[in-house]
């Protein structure tokens, strides 16, 4: 995630840059004040960015992060015709108003969709579509504090002191697209998830296609309309926010499978390292939900299962060794360690271990289950 911050931050620097040079050279007095309607028009575009235009798009970029930037610079370049004038978002002072951000998004939602229409290719995608996802984040917010700076002119420090309530709107509002964004591709992650086990081999790809079409069907409105793109974004959210309690512990789970799977085969993992595993119950386990990321540590009369809280306190559930028979069972994308015995569990973990599954049942005191893989059992282990 970092090199994706890293190359958006070098992006829109150097794209600013330019952009300022090319602004008219008119030359204005040092002790040149501005009039009463100049200072009302800054405030306009700062009440209208802040509200409006800002939350108009956030939806569409959820759906599609690289695809949604491409359709807003797509628009601030070619559709001055038909939006709104009074969009600051896409006017021609947008750092979005720029043919290289425009082919890069481009190029880069091309990258990220294609193998997303096959069952064979779409896990490495959705292994890295949080990355994406971080991606949308950081640019929209990099766009936001861009055409907020450029709103007030620098030469003037009363401006830049009455603006102090505008930073603090403007992190507010920065905070708000991230969760908006957030929560709605994580729900649109759990259904490409379901889709991806579906047996339907052209169901990926019509998904894929849908999404997109969604996506930009919404920028279209926004750019017809923003106050009715900011009332959709806001009903999508508001549901959104309703099942993503549910969504997002599922949401771990797949990311966290996908991604370990395809690290296993980048960097196989031959030690265990740690005595600590990561693991996901299959069902609710005394007071820990079904999916939830949990830490399983050996202890002194069997095993401990830990649910660390963001806020309260951890969870933890005993699972007595005595009269328990304890085995990991190998998966197709998953394992699972099966507690049968007075406590009765399954639960799951990642290929990252698979170089080394025999150190992690004696490290673990469980016996490792030589029955192969079954393919046939991949909507099973991530149900």
């Amino acid at each position: 995630m970092r090199l994706w911050v890293l190359f958006l931050l070098v992006v829109f620097v150097g794209l600013l840059s330019p952009a300022t040079a090319q602004e008219p050279t008119t030359e204005r007095q040092p002790n040149s004040e501005l009039s009463a309607t100049d200072i009302a028009a800054i405030q306009q575009f700062g009440d209208t960015l802040g509200i409006a235009e800002w939350l108009g798009p956030l939806a569409p970029v959820a759906l599609s992060p690289f695809f949604g930037i491409t359709c807003l610079a797509g628009m601030s370049l070619y559709g001055q015709g038909w939006i709104t004038q009074d969009n600051a978002f896409l006017g021609e002072a947008s750092p979005l108003h720029h043919p290289a951000v425009f082919w890069i998004f481009l190029g880069l939602t091309l990258l990220t969709s294609i193998p997303r229409f096959t069952k064979v290719s779409k896990p490495f995608a959705q292994a890295v579509d949080h990355a994406e996802a971080w991606s949308g984040i950081i640019t929209m917010i990099v766009l936001k504090f861009l055409l907020s700076s450029a709103a007030v002119p620098t030469e003037h420090p009363e401006l830049v002191q009455l603006g102090v309530i505008s930073v603090t709107t403007d992190v507010l509002l920065a905070a708000a697209a991230a969760l908006n964004i957030f929560v709605i591709n994580a729900i649109k992650f759990f259904f490409e998830m379901l889709i991806w086990i579906t047996p339907v081999p052209a169901i990926d790809a019509i998904f894929e296609v849908f999404n997109k079409a969604a996506c930009g069907v919404l920028m279209a409105i926004y750019g017809y309309s923003p106050v009715v793109a900011t009332g959709l974004n806001v009903v999508m959210f508001l549901v959104a926010a309703i099942m993503f309690r549910w969504v997002y512990r599922r949401e771990v789970f797949f990311r966290t499978i996908l991604l370990d799977a395809l690290l296993a085969i980048i960097v196989p993992r031959n030690n265990v390292g740690s005595v600590d595993l990561f693991v996901f119950p299959e069902a609710e386990l005394g007071g820990i939900p079904a999916r939830a990321r949990c830490r399983l540590r050996r202890s002194d009369w069997g095993w401990e299962l830990i649910q660390h809280k963001l806020i309260g306190r951890n969870v933890v559930v005993s699972l007595p060794q005595e009269n328990c028979d304890c085995r990991i069972q190998r998966g197709w994308l998953t394992n699972c360690i099966q507690v049968a015995g007075s406590t009765e569990a399954r639960l799951s973990f990642s290929r990252r271990f698979n170089g080394c599954l025999p150190e992690v049942a004696a490290a673990f005191g469980t016996e490792l289950d030589g029955q192969l893989p079954d393919r046939r059992q991949l909507k099973a282990e991530l149900a």
